[in-house]
């Protein structure tokens, strides 16, 4: 009889931790502003260092939602407390990565965080903000 009662507190004490550790995760709220039109996707990568910051391959998470002229919203949820930074474009033909001319000027709207302005690579300590600290950002895209 106590080998089911032990079953059930292992298994009591495990929901306990899992539900704190779903908790304990930080969500972040992207308002992206100035979309021009209804085509194709929003999408966002987000960073944790400055380790290939703002190649897309290189971001922990993405996330995205379907274009609207005007503005959307995006979210990161479950992020640790730390050191991040985020890319979100206007993925107008929605084939999945921004466009660029010469294979470094982007063709289709972006926008970093803390709204920065950069000509030419951008760095990551420039975008960088800190979790839990900022609970949301608003950025407009620049075309």
């Amino acid at each position: 009889m106590k080998i089911p009662y032990l079953k059930f507190s292992v298994l009591s004490s495990a929901l306990i931790v899992s539900t704190y550790a779903l908790a304990a995760g930080y969500t972040l709220d992207i308002y992206v502003t100035g979309i021009h039109d209804d085509q194709g996707v929003v999408r966002a990568g987000i960073y944790n260092s400055s380790d290939g910051f703002p190649k897309e391959e290189k971001a922990i998470a993405h996330a995205s939602a379907a274009a609207r002229k005007g503005s959307v919203s995006i979210q990161f949820a479950d992020l640790s407390p730390g050191k991040y930074a985020f890319v979100v474009y206007h993925d107008e033909n929605n084939d999945g990565k921004m466009d660029k001319r010469f294979g470094m000027i982007p063709i289709e709207g972006y926008g970093l965080s803390n709204n920065i302005k950069a000509f030419g690579k951008p760095s990551f300590d420039e975008c960088a903000f800190t979790i839990p600290d900022v609970k949301s950002q608003t950025v407009k895209l620049n075309y």
